[in-house]
């Protein structure tokens, strides 16, 4: 599978991942069950983030790795 993950999601997603890790490890959810779901959904964020590849995003065919060119004002073919 090639990458799909942009450089700003993957550290969007490694923070959010760690934060969610550290409300598991703090205790700070509701129950053992929103512990459970919240530490795979950071688990998964974490290494989405790390290999750049999401599965989720394959599957709806979403790819934030490619950027566009910026805009250069610097253009020189008109001659002036």
């Amino acid at each position: 599978m090639d990458r799909n993950v942009g450089p700003e999601d993957r550290v969007v997603r490694i923070v959010v991942g760690l934060g969610l890790g550290l409300l598991v490890y703090l205790g700070v959810l509701g129950g053992p069950i929103a512990g459970i779901i919240a530490g795979v959904v950071g688990v998964y964020l974490v290494l989405t983030g790390l290999f750049a590849r999401c599965i989720v995003y394959k599957l709806i065919d979403v790819d934030t790795s490619i950027q566009e060119q910026p805009y250069s004002s610097t253009d020189d073919r008109a001659g002036l």
